[in-house]
């Protein structure tokens, strides 16, 4: 694939309004100018931009939308980390992604992350494994609490935290009470044996299921410092694209 910056920048541009026509207005570019731009990116990355459908009022698709924002996060993640480096400092925000569960350890790094790296923002959000992994892979995360590693990929920043348990529990027959990654992967004929199946994204509304109705299912148990037989690894991961001294500091305060 060639570089294509200058393109996708314009296409960044171009989308704001509503149809070629309209973008080659306000984007500096004739119309037959920005149409050959937008059919090298459809070219070069085997995708459709533009609804050609209507000839004259060709709108922009939701792929359009879709590598506009993508491309647009690229840089501002550019320009936050030359701006660390012109002034000599740390990242100043992330973005942290955390299974519920694994709560604790995300607020706890939180903490550190602020008073002893200096870090000035964090957002941090809490998913199901589907949502934190691609989340994580596709590049929206810069740190994340799971169980387990995205992908089939090593990764450069890696700490295992402790550990937790899965308590299999059956006060009941009639639920059969799930995640939506245990969902997806659950054996069809399985969930047949089970009258109901209560399927949910939030630890906490599984637990208080099981709590009010009982049912049949698992539950991780509270996360806890070490390692122990039969149990899944706590890890903290961190992007291919994080600041390296800043993976470091936050290791060094983990570790205090």
């Amino acid at each position: 694939m060639q570089q294509l910056y200058y393109e996708l920048s314009v296409l960044a541009k171009a989308v704001n309004f509503k149809n070629l026509s309209a973008a080659a207005l306000h984007v500096g570019l004739s119309q037959p100018q920005l149409s050959r731009i937008i059919a090298k990116i459809e070219d070069e990355l085997k995708i459709v931009l533009l609804d050609r459908s209507a000839k004259r009022k060709s709108g922009w698709t939701a792929v359009a939308f879709q590598l506009s924002e993508i491309f647009e996060k690229s840089i501002r993640r550019l320009e936050t980390e030359l701006q660390g480096i012109s002034n000599n400092q740390m990242v100043g925000e992330l973005h942290i992604g955390t299974l519920e569960g694994l709560s604790d350890f995300a607020l706890n790094t939180s903490r550190l992350c602020f008073e002893e790296v200096g870090v000035k923002k964090i957002t941090l959000d809490i998913f199901d494994l589907n949502e934190l992994e691609a989340n994580f892979l596709s590049g929206n995360l810069d740190l994340i609490f799971t169980s387990k590693q995205p992908g089939r990929q090593k990764f450069k920043y890696l700490m295992e935290l402790g550990f937790q348990k899965l308590e299999h529990i059956e006060s009941s027959k009639k639920f059969n009470v799930l995640s939506t990654f245990e969902y997806g992967r659950a054996n069809k004929k399985e969930l047949e044996h089970f009258p109901h199946v209560f399927v949910s994204n939030s630890l906490s509304i599984r637990r208080s299921w099981f709590d009010k109705h009982g049912g049949t299912g698992h539950l991780p148990t509270e996360a806890k410092r070490g390692r122990a037989k039969d149990s899944e690894p706590v890890m903290m991961i961190g992007s291919e694209l994080l600041n390296p001294m800043l993976w470091e500091n936050i290791i060094s305060a983990i570790e205090e």
